[in-house]
């Protein structure tokens, strides 16, 4: 679950001179060069160098507050950056003090074991009890408590595993009675990948329908407690970032559909039911944590470009292809045209969103 702009070192979006926080892409092109700027941070620390990806944060007036380092091997998974004079300097909306970021897998020397690690975590719904997600919570806590900080001052943003513990913090600062904005680029959904399928939606559903009846009649047989949603974090909604080509992060289109339509017809509580249940976890006799897809609403972004790829190599192709669709660069894309491609969905509970 990696796949980050490592690469892009010369790739950096310099079509953003200003930022207009009220533009939602704008928004996008920050948060995601912030999480860009971990990843390179990791990389520039194991190769021993001593530049430092300045310009993925100071080109939009921030600066590293604080790095996030794991307990295994020392190495950088997020970061805190701090957004310069922002009580004095006159903006276009209202931007973040603070923007904590977290990359995704790094299948390096020194990354691979516990990133892995954490992986495996999130592949049983057990990113709560990873030393990330505890130190991420314990650094947003000083953060709030320090500062006497607004919450809609803090952002939170990730790419692919890191999408993962920005979610499940997320949701964990909220019940809390903090809720933050939440930027998940490439989420690590792990479900039944039916987007991958052929576009049949009819098919997608009725799959999709029948996993949750049997999800929901082994909890009742086995008399299995099953999370539910938080009616805490109904004034949440996430944003998210997919590409359906990402095997990754491809089903969370279908789920959100498929929660969309259950909720039309008013079967939002027994989609929630099913989709709070683990089959992974119930076949190997692991306690399931919070799914991260267990959201009672979201902002949905879908890039529907199809990823091109030079090569003449066959069998290269398709990883290529799979690499540039997880790909962290896709999302700062300069050219409107493209964007063009992008679509939107949304779902919402009964309650009111936070703005």
């Amino acid at each position: 679950m990696g796949g980050g702009a490592e690469d892009s070192k010369n790739s950096d979006p310099k079509h953003l001179p200003s930022i207009d926080w009220l533009d939602s892409y704008h928004r996008i092109v920050v948060t995601s060069s912030l999480v860009n700027g971990v990843y390179l941070l990791q990389q520039d620390k194991q190769k021993k160098l001593n530049s430092i990806p300045y310009i993925w944060w100071e080109s939009f007036g921030f600066s590293l507050a604080k790095l996030l380092i794991n307990e295994d091997d020392t190495s950088i998974y997020g970061a805190v950056f701090e957004y310069n004079n922002y009580q004095n300097k006159p903006h276009f909306g209202i931007p973040p003090r603070y923007v904590v970021a977290f990359r995704g897998t790094q299948l390096k020397s020194k990354t691979w074991l516990s990133d892995l690690k954490e992986d495996m975590r999130c592949w049983f719904n057990n990113l709560h009890k990873g030393s990330r997600f505890q130190q991420a919570i314990q650094a947003i806590e000083t953060i709030l408590e320090k500062h006497t900080t607004e919450t809609t001052s803090v952002w939170l943003a990730g790419h692919s595993l890191g999408a993962g513990v920005a979610l499940m913090v997320g949701k964990t600062m909220t019940k809390r009675g903090f809720p933050l904005k939440t930027y998940a680029f490439n989420p690590p959904i792990l479900s039944t990948p039916l987007e991958m399928l052929p576009d049949i939606d009819v098919v997608k559903g009725m799959f999709r329908f029948a996993e949750s009846l049997f999800k929901g009649t082994v909890a009742a047989v086995a008399h299995l407690k099953t999370q539910e949603n938080d009616p805490r974090i109904a004034a949440w909604t996430p944003y998210l970032y997919v590409n359906p080509s990402d095997g990754v992060c491809s089903e969370c289109i279908n789920i959100v559909k498929y929660k969309k339509y259950m909720a039309c017809i008013g079967l939002g509580k027994f989609e929630s039911k099913g989709a709070a249940i683990s089959l992974r976890c119930l076949a190997f006799g692991i306690e399931s944590g919070e799914p991260i897809q267990l959201l009672s609403s979201a902002d949905m972004l879908v890039n529907m470009n199809k990823s091109k790829v030079e090569t003449t190599n066959l069998l290269k192709k398709p990883w290529y292809k799979l690499k540039k669709a997880h790909g962290l660069e896709q999302w700062w894309e300069p050219n409107p045209a493209l964007r063009e491609n992008w679509e939107s969905y949304n779902f919402r509970p009964s309650e009111p969103r936070m703005d």
